[in-house]
């Protein structure tokens, strides 16, 4: 009952008997995270989550603070999110041989869009613009899309879903483009897109096993509900994350011997001219999946790539 004692008032209530709980978190693969990110010189986070669960096996964020970016960080996806837009165009048809075309500048919707280092790459494959992860060939193929499209294909990845965590954390955002020019920029994982390197974790499982479900961190015995993926376009994109480590921009990733998949992210942010730029790098192995992100890292083969490579050697050990 509330009680005062010079002009304090006490509050006096029944306390409970704690209990213990049981996280979903795995030693080894927590330090499978931190070696990777040991050495890392910018703020950077990795997850890992198991592909057929949704469970998080490891959450490394650094440097230690209060605020944890691996769960409550919000940054532009950047071209991981290619995942995603590809996804849709699957859903339309396209084929993975088809041909797209990689100059080094298009105008959509009188915006300009260059690729991430500036390389032009010609008349290439869809597989190729996707390994080598050409913008400009992606900006040409989402102007094409339905308008809805991109939209669907995000929620169908989790984008716009409040997570049940019993600890702070964010998801992923995809406001609704509001014309060509923002829908060009959303399929490369820029504009208004974000995603904290938790829901990006949940991407790389939504492929790898075929279904995406929210992430959870209190052990059950069953697996969150989730949203099954078309068949053939999980597949596709499993392929092509493949190619991505063999003989794209995520070839640092590739471990001998072990078939890493994933996807590449140079995210650009801030005002300074050329733009400061996020790295990322999104994948799975065997039955983990994961997110790697370098803040104001560079481009995310150079530097997001390596530190997955690392947490695949750590965990193969």
């Amino acid at each position: 009952m509330p009680q005062s004692q010079r002009g304090v008032k006490w509050i006096r209530f029944q306390g409970k008997r704690p209990r213990p709980i049981r996280t979903t978190l795995d030693l080894a693969v927590q330090a499978a995270a931190e070696e990777a990110l040991r050495g890392v010189s910018k703020p950077a986070a990795l997850v890992a989550l198991d592909v057929r669960s949704g469970a998080l096996r490891a959450v490394a964020s650094r440097p230690y603070e209060e605020f944890n970016r691996a769960l409550g960080g919000l940054y532009p996806p950047g071209s991981a999110f290619k995942i995603v837009t590809t996804a849709a165009l699957l859903e339309q048809g396209l084929a993975r041989e088809e041909p797209a075309s990689c100059p080094e500048e298009v105008v959509i919707g009188g915006k300009p869009f260059r690729n991430a280092e500036g390389t032009p790459l010609g008349s290439l494959s869809f597989r190729a613009a996707f390994a080598h992860s050409c913008n400009t060939a992606f900006v040409q193929l989402a102007a094409k899309l339905d308008e809805r499209a991109l939209t669907d294909a995000a929620k169908a990845f989790g984008f716009g879903v409040r997570y049940e965590l019993p600890l702070p954390v964010a998801g992923g955002r995809f406001p609704a483009p509001s014309d060509l020019a923002e829908r060009a920029a959303a399929a490369i994982g820029q504009g208004r897109v974000e995603a904290s390197p938790l829901h990006m974790a949940t991407v790389a499982a939504a492929v790898a096993g075929g279904m995406w479900r929210p992430p959870q961190l209190l052990a059950r015995k069953k697996p969150t509900p989730g949203r099954a993926l078309d068949r053939a376009v999980a597949k596709t994109l499993r392929e092509l994350m493949r190619l991505v480590v063999l003989e794209g921009t995520g070839q640092a990733a590739e471990v001998p011997g072990i078939r890493v998949a994933g996807k590449t992210g140079t995210a650009e942010f801030g005002d300074k001219n050329p733009p400061s730029t996020h790295a990322w790098f999104v994948g799975f192995w065997n039955e983990v999946a994961f997110a790697v992100l370098v803040e104001g890292g560079g481009t995310g083969g150079a530097v997001a790539a390596p530190v997955a490579a690392r947490f695949i050697r750590a965990l193969v050990r």
